[in-house]
């Protein structure tokens, strides 16, 4: 099982299929372009001269260009090393000395961060509309063809560094192979009960595991949509893409409940939704089966 294949599938079924809607940025994607640009990023790595086993750092919010970078370093046998935009300087640095990236791809909204940086990753490369387009020109630096390497890639092969404080403090990467990512889709679509016509909502940011539940929905070929959490942008979100599925915390929920348009709103169309992230309270849980017209279930303990 190779991850980075995961596009490659409803690419070759229905490229026209929409894969992510980017709402931040008002941008939408089809399996086949998406598909088409990891194949070329991918290439792009090889080309800058990077090699399996190499790490690749983000710094970014949701958008479309993380799931690139993502699937495009787990076809190559890559390791993605997504950083937790809300830290600060002295944070991240210990991070990423501590996973050793050969190079840091950002958004442009983090440009000063990456500069601060630079002096601990030896290349920068920077996306969005006002960046020095040097992202793109790594993409289009990439062939268009499968890359060679990525048939020997998959398995017990490490395909992502996940930080977390867990309870002693400082941030540590959990190590997850291709193998350990999959194994945990397969509980997943068995407890959400995964079905290609779901849409899924990404509202965690995909420095952490709610990234893998979303590739999961990507595997079964379902549209994702892509949000940085607000209430009322979730609500709405939901009304307007006709979501059937997302994770949310206790905050998260009582947030949208607590918004004051929350029953003006269609969110019938949805059919599941997973919490975890810490315990949920009784009284949280029954105001949610309550006012949310689909099941809840809890997931814990995916990041180590």
């Amino acid at each position: 099982m190779n991850i980075g294949f995961i596009p490659a599938k409803t690419a070759r079924l229905a490229p026209d299929r929409e894969a992510l809607i980017d709402v931040p940025n008002d941008r939408r994607i089809t399996y086949g372009e998406l598909d088409r640009r990891v194949i070329k990023l991918a290439n792009g790595f090889l080309y800058a001269g990077l090699k399996k086993g190499d790490r690749v750092a983000i710094l970014s919010k949701n958008c479309i260009e993380y799931l690139e970078v993502y699937f495009a370093c787990a076809r190559v046998g890559l390791i993605a090393q997504p950083l937790n935009w809300r830290l600060g300087l002295e944070e991240l640095t210990r991070i990423i000395e501590n996973g050793e990236p050969s190079i840091l791809v950002c958004s442009d909204e983090y440009l000063d961060m990456a500069d601060d940086l630079a002096e601990v990753v030896s290349r920068i490369c920077v996306f969005g509309t006002n960046s020095d387009g040097s992202y793109e020109a790594l993409v289009a630096a990439g062939s268009s063809n499968e890359p060679p390497t990525s048939s020997s890639v998959g398995g017990d092969d490490p395909v992502l560094i996940l930080y977390t404080g867990g309870t002693t403090g400082e941030s540590k990467g959990a190590l997850h192979t291709h193998t350990s990512l999959y194994m945990g889709m397969l509980n997943q679509t068995v407890a959400e009960r995964i079905v290609p016509t779901d849409v899924y909502m990404l509202t965690g940011q995909m420095f952490h595991i709610p990234v893998g539940l979303a590739m999961n929905y990507m595997a079964h070929g379902c549209p994702v949509v892509l949000i940085n959490f607000e209430a009322r942008t979730a609500l709405e979100v939901i009304e307007r893409e006709r979501v059937s599925a997302f994770l949310g915390i206790t905050t998260m929920l009582n947030w949208m409940m607590a918004d004051e348009k929350f029953d003006d709103l269609n969110l019938s169309s949805l059919r599941n939704i997973q919490y975890g992230g810490g315990p949920m309270p009784h009284n949280v849980v029954a105001a949610a089966l309550e006012k949310f017209p689909c099941t809840l279930i809890q997931g814990y303990g995916q990041t180590e």
